[in-house]
């Protein structure tokens, strides 16, 4: 027999289209809500996804999207913080020759 595997989509916070998850990037709020870049998809906790598209990360960080996904204020120093994890992640990923959806 042959297995099937079902390949799951999610949400894009920013436009609220349909994704495969391997074209997402996971965002986590923990339980001492605290938000934290997510690449492995590992953490627990709630997630919201933005697609891996260089243009959609400048929206979700330019509007604050984040909050609402998370239903709570979220501090200017946190999304510095998280953009400077994306940002390494995506430069880290440049390196392998992975390039990002245009």
């Amino acid at each position: 027999m042959i297995e099937n595997k079902k390949q799951y989509e999610r949400k894009s916070i920013v436009d609220n289209k349909k994704y495969l998850i391997s074209d997402l990037l996971r965002f986590s709020k923990q339980k001492d809500n605290q938000i934290y870049f997510d690449p492995e998809f590992k953490l627990k906790g709630r997630g919201a996804y933005c697609l891996n598209n260089i243009s959609q990360l400048d929206i979700l960080f330019k509007r604050k999207l984040l909050n609402k996904a998370f239903r709570q204020n979220i501090t200017q120093e946190e999304y510095d913080k998280i953009r400077q994890e994306v940002n390494k992640w995506v430069k880290m990923k440049l390196k392998e020759n992975q390039t990002l959806i245009k």
